[in-house]
């Protein structure tokens, strides 16, 4: 299955008054590494929502474990890797760590939705292009 991983600088923002990675910052990061997958296998976002017709990938189901504090400053290193891939979702699982320290582990189901015809219209998930399915599985 594809992977790829990426190298976040940890942002004074990113953290709480104790200098300790707010958990909601591990799903931004999550979301950073799906996007440099997508990279990683031809399919850069700005141009593949619009040239398919879709509004994204957005997020179906999601959810982290933390194993080991992170903290404002460190580089952190997120891993993103495809785990299966269906008609209309696929899930990605993370690993986030600091050097050789595992931090947390998350996954995030997402699934491949099309622009409605008309405002108003209700947002449906489609299935998977063949060749998309393929990269994301390769």
């Amino acid at each position: 299955m594809a992977s790829r991983s990426v190298d976040i600088q940890v942002r004074w923002s990113d953290s709480d008054p104790a200098g300790i990675a707010f958990y909601p910052t591990f799903f931004e990061w999550y979301d950073i590494a799906c996007a440099a997958l997508f990279d990683g296998i031809g399919l850069p976002w700005p141009t593949l929502f619009p040239e398919r017709g879709i509004v994204g990938v957005p997020i179906v189901e999601c959810g982290s474990r933390f194993t080991a504090p992170v903290r404002w400053g460190d580089t952190i290193t997120v891993t993103a890797t495809v785990a299966w891939v269906k008609e209309k979702m696929f899930r990605v699982e993370y690993a986030v760590s600091v050097g050789d320290r595992a931090c947390a582990t998350g996954f995030e189901v997402r699934a491949w939705v099309g622009r409605p015809a008309a405002p108003g219209e209700p947002l449906r998930a489609l299935p998977l292009p063949a060749d998309v399915a393929a990269k994301l599985a390769s």
